[in-house]
């Protein structure tokens, strides 16, 4: 077929508009990647957020600015957040800062370990009250917004919280079984209070009045929109209807205007129809690439035999924001380094990905155990194809292989070893049997107010090694 001159013409002055768009839509591509990255934690905080407050067809669904406390230890059945431990008792609770300030009270706990976190909308652990401050871990804590302007009282430990969601996180060991009663008591005598209830309970307790109000402020009512996860543009609703409730961090500042094509602006709705429809496949392009980078950096850090370690911005991730998103995706709510070190695997010693269907042993050398002032653990997860972790069910209801299960039997040498499997061991190691999954596993090793050796590195977990004996 020949081509007239007219129509050559015609095709030649076209080519720079279409190399034009095809630019800006690669442009957007990669600018909607890197918003997916920004905005995914803030997306999971908010999800967990509606799933706790809002959603009705949820039996524990609580009041803001309340704790749930929740009465038993996780197990399979535990789906409201990912690699949870089955070592403590979990307390929640979910703040909205954007009326009055909240005291969080912590009485004394004996020597079980405690810990309660406040964790802002970005994931960022930025106050831990737990036996790692000492005296003041035991003092009275008022958590103020952002723009709170006032005066604290002279007794409590003033915090400013970086957003005007928190999510509380606490938890208290349950050493055994037998104790399981008397954390529930704990748990319950740990008070968050407004200034109201504070100032009441005071009255009572000691005749003692600390503020006086002559009308308290409205109680605020969990109202937020359900989330869609199947719909790729809610990342973007749902993330700039979150960062609207509180002032942009200045260190995000530069990213936001990196990010201006795509018209984000907190607290407004994201504008579809400001794109054409070859811009909009573009930008659903880039979200399915962030998502794919999240999933590919969810095994992140320093991996050795097998176990990958932590970097020492976990929990405090500042402008790392892929790291941040990736943990979002496995670990939401983990504590920072200096609170607990968790070492994850997925890889045997052969570096062959980790089986419920096959057989493996970790062997602590004598002297080799975990360095820690409060406990360790392991624990074996099921993964699902996003990426998530959760117990499975398994014969004996074990969730957990640690310093504190009863009968643990050592080498004579003073070695131990653990048997991961998913099939019940012979009798001689049942006391040493950590139950596996079916299928894709993730082992987590948990290290309570760990020693340095754990936090700089230096301490090596043993390779997993497959077993063929039953």
């Amino acid at each position: 077929m020949r081509i007239g001159r007219r129509a050559a013409l015609a095709g030649l002055l076209g080519m720079p508009a279409l190399a034009g768009a095809q630019e800006a839509s690669t442009n957007l591509r990669d600018l909607a990647a890197r918003a997916t990255i920004y905005l995914f934690p803030i997306y999971e905080m908010y999800r967990a957020r509606w799933r706790a407050t809002v959603d009705e067809q949820n039996p524990q669904r609580q009041r803001l600015n309340r704790f749930r406390h929740v009465p038993t230890l996780a197990d399979a059945r535990t789906r409201e957040m990912t690699a949870p431990n089955a070592d403590t008792l979990y307390s929640s609770a979910w703040l909205d800062l954007s009326l009055e300030p909240l005291f969080l009270t912590v009485p004394p706990v004996g020597d079980l370990y405690y810990s309660y976190a406040f964790i802002d909308l970005f994931t960022d652990n930025f106050l831990v009250v737990s036996h790692r401050l000492g005296s003041k871990g035991r003092a009275t804590h008022m958590i103020v917004g952002p723009t709170w302007n006032g005066d604290a009282p002279g007794d409590v430990v003033l915090v400013r919280a970086p957003t005007t969601s928190v999510w509380l996180l606490g938890r208290i060991l349950v050493d055994g079984p037998e104790e399981l009663d008397r954390v529930r008591i704990l748990q319950s005598r740990v008070l968050l209070e407004t200034p109201d209830m504070r100032n009441e309970r005071r009255i009572l307790e000691t005749g003692e009045l600390m503020r006086f109000r002559t009308q308290a402020p409205p109680e605020p009512v969990a109202d937020w929109p359900a989330a869609h996860p199947d719909e790729p543009f809610d990342l973007f609703d749902v993330g700039m209807r979150a960062l609207g409730e509180s002032p942009l961090p200045a260190r995000d500042g530069p990213l936001f205007e990196a990010l201006a094509p795509l018209k984000l602006k907190p607290g407004r709705k994201f504008d579809q129809r400001a794109f054409t429809e070859a811009e909009r496949r573009a930008i659903r392009t880039g979200i399915e690439q962030g998502h794919a980078d999240i999933r590919a950096a969810a095994g992140r850090g320093r991996t050795i035999d097998g176990w990958t370690y932590g970097e020492r911005h976990f929990g405090n991730f500042g402008d790392d924001y892929l790291y941040r998103a990736a943990t979002a995706l496995t670990a939401l709510g983990a504590l920072m380094p200096g609170e607990a070190v968790y070492v994850t695997g997925s890889q045997d010693a052969d570096r062959q990905p980790l089986l419920g269907t096959e057989r493996y042993v970790l062997t602590f050398p004598a002297g080799g155990l975990p360095p820690v002032r409060a406990f360790w653990s392991l624990s074996a997860y099921e993964v699902t194809p996003e990426g998530r972790a959760y117990f499975s069910e398994n014969a004996i209801d074990r969730y957990s292989v640690g310093d504190r299960t009863p009968g643990l039997v050592h080498g004579a040498d003073g070695s131990l070893t653990i048997y991961i499997q998913r099939d019940r061991p012979s009798a001689d190691r049942m006391a040493n049997w950590l139950p596996a999954p079916a299928g894709p596993m993730r082992l987590v090793l948990r290290a309570f107010l760990p020693e340095q050796a754990l936090i700089e590195g230096r301490y090596r977990v043993p390779p997993v090694r497959r077993n063929s004996s039953p």
